[in-house]
């Protein structure tokens, strides 16, 4: 008695033997693959105006780099008056772009802004193609930088 009978074949084998052949294909684990992290909308060099109600019209020039949503980076602003200027970190969400949230903290102490590294603004900025436009306010500030404007143009 043989198990395969060349001529009496079932179409019940051939159906085991292709299901038998689809399962151990299905069962083939492919290394796991990561997702490549999108850019952030607002990498690279910006620069512009900061319009402060205490201080002026200074230059603000920040470079942001990181992926996805979350971006760091450093800026600095000078004014006609050297010993205004100042400069320090950036945090950049983007999130809910257009909308770009930044937080900016002081890391070097100017006239009349001592207390860096712990003072910090929030800008609430809209991104129109290679342009952010918005405010910024004191979280904890200084007496030169009291609040205002600013405009940033991407470089």
């Amino acid at each position: 008695m043989f198990l395969f009978d060349a001529q009496r074949q079932s179409p019940w084998l051939r159906i085991v033997v292709a299901a038998c052949i689809a399962l151990a294909v299905a069962c083939d684990e492919r290394p796991p693959s990561t997702p490549t992290p999108q850019g952030l909308a607002v990498e690279g060099r910006w620069t512009g105006t900061l319009i402060d109600r205490s201080a002026g019209t200074g230059v603000f020039d920040v470079v942001l780099m990181g992926s996805d949503d979350v971006g760091t980076g450093t800026f600095s602003l000078t004014f006609a008056d050297a010993s205004a200027n100042l400069q320090g970190l950036v945090l950049a969400r983007t999130r809910d772009a257009p909308s770009i949230d930044l937080s900016i903290n002081l890391t070097t102490n100017a006239r009349d802004c001592s207390g860096a590294p712990g003072l910090f603004y929030s800008a609430r900025l809209t991104l129109n193609g290679n342009r952010m436009t918005g405010t910024y306010e004191p979280a904890i500030g200084c007496l030169l930088l009291r609040g205002g404007s600013l405009e940033l143009i991407k470089r």
